[in-house]
């Protein structure tokens, strides 16, 4: 008799705090405003323009109502966590410890300028009265659906990338090695992502991930990308310790050996039009030159690193491996990338 699933469960609880309540456990550390998978605070960085913290203390003074906050209670210490609304919060801590004046406010422009402490009594008492509605989800929930819950709680916010929510959703010592890893100085100068983002939003650690995924897995996935590295680190949350020295072994020595042999030009497409390297990394590349030399490990290379260079270039010019680079196809196309460059690791004719 097949065996009924038991569904898996979030469980939730409302509570309805004031801003003062809100500062306080901030203050005290109850509430944690920048766990790791958190962005940086982000709205002091335009509001000169755009004067989003201004508008939200006005929000409070108009009684207009403030979204959702979510947190996430911990285990251990049942602290809470931030998991949507940390730009809200934050702004509500600065502003009340004088942190910021208030601008560009056209309803309320008799507030314009001044900071919490030179407001009236009154509208001091209005913003840290105010009630503020909060969803926490409880440390007993189902850990392996907190994937899917800050997935979807970020869509409509400023949205975290795949790899963020992996970075709080599942912890353990694997993901903890990879932001480890991400932070070598010798990988930070080798990559050169597009998007200035990518230095913030955790692209790094994705691509260490993305690496031993495909390596672990010999280059095959069946499913999309982001389920694939999701997956990958879900299994391996806990590895053992000699299993965590492997895996640094084998990406220290792999991007020495990549750099040994393309130094600044690692992970970088060649132009045949211009003759010259481009600037800017391309993961397609990445993970095609790191599989292929994490293989030659301990082995023979046939080419010298000026040899395999020039080797490259060739390669770059040849119509389907350029396609290959900027296919979406999974295990196929990798595969093609990394035979094509094993090819020219040991000595074979193009």
């Amino acid at each position: 008799m097949k065996s009924k699933k038991i569904p898996r469960r979030i469980l939730a609880q409302p509570y309805d705090y004031s801003v003062q309540d809100i500062v306080d456990k901030i203050e005290t550390k109850d509430i944690d405003l920048n766990p790791d998978y958190q962005r940086n605070y982000v709205w002091a960085a335009n509001d000169e323009t755009q004067h989003k913290c201004s508008r939200l203390i006005e929000s409070l003074l108009l009684n207009i109502p403030i979204p959702v906050i979510y947190f996430a209670e911990q285990a251990e210490t049942l602290k809470y966590e931030v998991i949507d609304g940390q730009q809200r919060l934050y702004t509500f801590y600065r502003f009340l410890n004088d942190g910021f004046v208030l601008n560009g406010l056209e309803i309320r422009d008799d507030v314009n300028g001044k900071n919490y402490s030179e407001l009236a009594r009154k509208d001091r008492d209005e913003i840290r009265k105010r009630s503020i509605r909060a969803i926490v989800l409880l440390n007993e929930s189902d850990e392996e659906i907190k994937y899917e819950v800050f997935e979807r709680l970020n869509l409509g916010s400023i949205q975290l990338t795949p790899q963020e929510i992996r970075n709080n959703t599942l912890r353990g010592t694997f993901n903890d090695l990879l932001k480890e890893l991400a932070d070598r100085p010798l990988f930070k100068k080798m990559l050169n992502l597009r998007l200035k983002s990518d230095q913030k939003n955790m692209a790094h650690e994705e691509l260490v991930l993305r690496f031993f995924a495909y390596h672990d897995s010999g280059y095959k996935r069946a499913k999309n990308l982001s389920y694939f590295l999701t997956e990958f680190l879900k299994t391996n949350q806990s590895p053992s310790k000699r299993a965590l020295k492997n895996y640094t072994d084998l990406f220290d020595t792999t991007i020495e050996l990549v750099y040994k042999y393309l130094k600044d030009n690692a992970f970088s497409n060649f132009g045949t039009k211009t003759g010259k390297w481009t600037s800017k990394s391309n993961r397609s590349l990445y993970d095609a030159e790191m599989l292929a030399f994490s293989s030659f490990i301990d082995k023979d290379i046939k080419v010298t690193p000026n040899q395999f260079k020039k080797r490259l270039e060739k390669l770059m010019a040849d119509t389907e491996f350029r396609k290959s680079l900027h296919s979406q196809a999974g295990g196929t196309m990798i595969e093609k990338r990394v035979s094509k460059i094993k090819d020219i690791l040991l000595g074979k004719s193009l």
